[in-house]
């Protein structure tokens, strides 16, 4: 696997900028195509003057490996990395900083350090608490790269910051709209807005957040982990949780829109039904419905399909259904009225969401019944449950560069293993199996019945890994039943398996997922040039240039489209960055060039699919044993996910080459 790992990292890297990979010998700042910005750190110093034995204090329940790094970057002496008593370090970097502070003198960017390899190098420890052993391979270049991209707020390249559009007389007459307010609406009207660009979102719901503004059932919460779930250009030092809960999420998303003005560009309660192509003015055609029920039509040079994957709820269609006497809904329309305290509760799925509510269901329930179409794995990480502490929350604001090399350091392990433990048949997944299979049987007390029903036969990765939420401890209470398989059949008051067994039923929660990998076309109709239809142009297995374009439709851009999600320790937060940068630049470039249109070339769209299918096969996402909502049943194709490392598509999607399209001048 890891000559697999080097070849895609080598491939990326020499299509890129014609070096091999280079091993831990960072060149600090030293001249690149993109910005070499100063790493993005918080407050820096307190409102108020502090003294030494209180910085100390605030000190005594961080991070130890994080103390060391910080106070290394800011004394510049390699010592402190090794150094094992904790107090000294405290001791040395509360002085440092109130020096910082009584002096005014800038913190330099740790990447222009001397020491830069050496703080690096301290980033492989183990972060036991987050789930993580010592990192095994070697960081490489095209690595590096990728986690510096989120060290500086995933900066423009130094040739396409977008300050030159500025006072540019076709602004005025330039328009995005941009369908969709969650993470990467956000991202692309972040990038509008900093480049002046004229934009409107519309959003059918009655405020921003997209996913977290849909779902507020019990126990809602997030399961990356906090530290990566902010954009890295506006990290947030006052997350509760080490992974947050959903409403955590929610108001940073709306403080975000509100800090950078896009709330004011965002039309809520307005429901987009379709986007035509018109070809002899190259301007799209919007029809939405507004919050006063007028139907009515937007013109906009680009339109953005920011709508997600995990939208549309879906909802099997049962027998019987239409005649169920109790309350019903799906997870992500959860009705706040709904009681469960003594009721008879079944829940239908066993994915994330159920992950989240069935936990709090089962607190009060009279009983709680929970049909398991899919087995699914489960993995224990000892931060989920846990809150920040005050003085950890004091760390991320004050501390220079503690947040930063917090994610870090987080990244650096993801990129560890991320592709090794994704392939389907290597030593990794199938440690990881071996070791995720006696976790359950531990969990549940090795109850042969449920060791049967839990424990999946398909490999760890091909369905999405869940973090247990004290899943496997609930199937242990008298007041839970775990049916392995599907419902046949709903009764007034009554829930019916797959081999006759009867469920009582006073409440059907439907945590079954959504119109995953029907992309956008779930939510609306996308016609493009000579009339066609994006679900008939791309057929039953979807594809897109980056996951992001196609050839038949100028100017036209989604985001969180196919073979774009990242699975197993990935942030859609770094999905929506990524695509927010990519189509900010391709924008920026119209208005730069005065293009009117601008579509992918049909060749580079088809080169691109061709690599995608191919890789495709080695991931364990492909094996025929499980069903997901990657794909369309057990054989479909896998739609959904990213068949290559984090760091070679941000290589890919870090600076858009225009040579890939067709352009058309005003």
């Amino acid at each position: 696997m890891l000559q697999h790992v080097g070849r895609v990292a080598i491939g990326a890297l020499r299509r890129t900028n014609g070096r091999d990979v280079v091993l831990r010998r960072y060149q600090p700042c030293r001249r690149r195509r993109f910005c070499t910005r100063p790493w993005i750190f918080g407050t820096y110093r307190p409102a108020t003057s502090i003294a030494i034995n209180e910085v100390k204090d605030k000190l005594l329940q961080a991070n130890p490996t994080l103390l060391q790094i910080c106070t290394a970057t800011l004394t510049g002496e390699v010592q402190w990395l090794g150094e094992d008593k904790g107090a000294k370090v405290q001791e040395k970097l509360a002085s440092v900083m109130i020096e910082y502070w009584e002096s005014g003198k800038a913190a330099v960017s740790p990447d222009c350090s001397p020491i830069f390899n050496q703080l690096v190098a301290q980033c492989d420890q183990a972060m036991p608490q987050d789930g993580f052993e010592k990192a095994s391979s070697e960081l490489t270049q095209l690595q590096l790269d990728y986690i510096l991209d989120e060290m500086r707020g995933f900066p423009e390249p130094i040739h396409m910051n977008g300050d030159d559009l500025q006072p540019a007389d076709n602004l005025e007459s330039f328009h995005v709209c941009i369908c969709g307010s969650g993470v990467h609406g956000i991202s692309v009207a972040l990038r509008c807005q900093r480049a002046g660009i004229p934009y409107t979102i519309l959003e059918r719901d009655t405020g921003v957040g997209g996913t977290w503004h849909q779902n507020n059932y019990p126990g809602v919460r997030c399961d990356t982990p906090s530290i990566t779930y902010s954009f890295s250009s506006d990290p947030n030092p006052d997350w509760e949780r080490y992974f947050a809960d959903g409403h955590e999420v929610k108001t940073y998303l709306k403080n975000m829109c509100d800090k950078h003005g896009i709330t004011e560009h965002c039309k809520t309660e307005t429901v987009v039904e379709s986007a035509t192509w018109d070809e002899a003015t190259s301007m799209w055609h919007i029809k939405y419905n507004s919050k006063d029920g007028v139907s009515k039509i937007m013109e906009s040079n680009v339109y953005v399909a920011a709508v997600g994957q995990l939208t549309n709820p879906f909802i099997p269609s049962i027998p019987g259904q239409e005649i169920f006497d109790g309350d019903s809904c799906h997870t992500a329309r959860f009705t706040k009225a709904i009681d469960f305290s003594g009721k008879n509760v079944v829940v239908v799925g066993t994915g994330a969401s159920a992950m989240g509510i069935c936990p709090e269901i089962q607190k009060v329930a009279n009983h709680l019944t929970i049909f398991q179409g899919t087995p699914q794995w489960y993995v224990s990480i000892p931060n989920h449950q846990k809150y920040m502490t005050e003085e950890e929350q004091w760390c991320m604001r004050y501390v220079p560069f503690y947040e930063r090399w917090y994610r870090f350091q987080t990244l650096r392990h993801i990129v560890d293993t991320y592709t090794d433990v994704l392939t389907s048949g290597s030593d990794s997944n199938r440690t990881l199996q071996a070791e995720l299979t006696e976790f359950i049987k531990k969990q549940v007390n090795y109850n042969a019945g449920l060791v049967e029903k839990m424990v999946p036969k398909h490999p760890p990765i091909c369905t999405r890994m869940l973090v247990d939420n004290h899943w496997c401890a609930m199937m242990l209470q008298d007041n839970v039943t775990l049916i392995n398989g599907r419902v046949a059949g709903i009764k007034a008051n009554q829930v019916i398996g797959p081999n006759g067994e009867v469920a009582p039923a006073d409440i059907i929660i439907y945590a079954t997922g959504f119109q995953s990998t029907s992309f956008c076309t779930a939510s609306m109709k996308v016609i493009g040039k000579g009339g066609v239809a994006l679900e008939d142009d791309w057929g039953v297995e979807p594809t897109a240039y980056l996951g992001m374009t196609r050839p038949n439709f100028p100017n036209f851009f989604m985001t969180y489209g196919p073979n774009t999600n990242v699975s197993s320790g990935g942030s859609i937060i770094w999905c929506a960055e990524t695509a927010g940068r990519y189509i900010g630049q391709c924008i920026a470039a119209m208005v730069r060039n005065d293009l009117k249109e601008m579509s992918v070339k049909p060749r580079v769209f088809e080169e691109y699919n061709e690599m995608i299918t191919k890789e495709l096969k080695w991931t364990a996402w492909d094996d025929q044993s499980c069903r997901s909502w990657y794909k369309q049943g057990n054989t479909g194709k896998v739609t959904n996910n990213l068949p290559m490392s984090l760091e070679e598509f941000s290589a890919r999607t870090r600076i858009v080459t225009l040579a890939d399209f067709n352009t058309k001048a005003r």
